[in-house]
Parts: structure tokens; C-alpha cells; sequence
């Protein structure tokens, strides 16, 4: 067999494996948990708004405060366990194997929408004025200059 054909394989079966592993979410689903979480599948359908802004965390729950021309607005991030897990004793958010702290810059992409059963929302967070969260269905929250796009 041709040896970049096997090269090509081995790293075939490498990413595959690495989709397969499941993600250690820490304290995401803990009582106390800040974040609001769902079970959206990354690479399913997905909304495809953005926002802006950075990562805060208030009064005991997890919001993205935008910048940009999501300036003045603060929403609920309803994050995938997929990609998602917290760090209650740093107050990190890991997402798609990257960490976050409070105040780092973060765009998401999905769409807003009122809560609904099939989501986690902490008691603690607020949906907007207009009684909506964000549904991130995104597999990064990389800032859109970070991206390199």
C-alpha cells in the first residue's frame, strides 16, 4: 500500500476518534452551574446570527455582554454540552477544548429564541428584555479576528 495513503488513514482515523471522545463537562451540569446548556449536535443545523462581546459573569449566571453592533446588548449563552464544560473553582468556561475566563472576548454564532424544555437554564440568568436567550450552535467562540477568515 502507498505510504501517503496510509498517512491519510492514520489521520482519518485520528480526527474520527477525536469527534468520538466525549467531553469532560466538570461542573457544567452541577446545581449550581452558571451556564445555561442544551444538547444541540455540532455540524447539525445551526442559526446562523451573530454576537459579539465578552464573557461575564453575574450574579451566578453566565452572559455575553456585546460589543461591536451588539453593543448594549447582554444575553444568556445556551451553550452545547458537546463542547462545553465549566470550571466552578476558576470560573473557566472550556469550550471546543479552549479555555475562557470572565472578561475574554468571545463571538458566537446561532440565534436567539425564547427558553424552551429542552434546554438547562439556571434560575439565576435572565432571559433579554425581549425574553430570549442565545442558542450558540457554533463549534468555536473564538473572536471573529482570531479565526483567521
Amino acid at each position: 500500500m502507498d505510504r501517503r495513503l496510509v498517512t491519510v488513514a492514520i489521520i482519518a482515523a485520528s480526527a474520527l476518534a477525536a469527534c468520538a471522545t466525549p467531553v469532560d463537562n466538570g461542573d457544567l451540569d452541577a446545581p449550581d452551574s452558571p451556564v445555561a446548556r442544551d444538547d444541540w449536535e455540532p455540524g447539525s443545523d445551526a442559526l446562523t446570527a451573530l454576537m459579539e462581546g465578552t464573557l461575564e459573569l453575574q450574579d451566578g449566571c453566565l452572559y455575553i455582554v456585546g460589543s461591536g453592533d451588539t453593543e448594549g446588548l447582554t444575553v444568556v449563552p445556551v451553550l452545547t454540552r458537546a463542547l462545553a464544560s465549566w470550571d466552578s473553582e476558576t470560573d473557566t468556561l472550556t469550550y471546543a477544548g479552549q479555555d475562557y475566563a470572565m472578561g475574554d472576548e468571545v463571538a458566537a454564532g446561532g440565534g436567539w429564541g425564547e427558553p424552551n424544555d429542552e434546554m438547562t437554564l439556571p434560575d439565576a440568568c435572565e432571559p433579554d428584555e425581549w425574553g430570549q436567550v442565545m442558542y450558540v450552535q457554533d463549534d468555536t467562540l473564538a473572536p471573529m479576528d482570531a479565526r483567521g477568515l
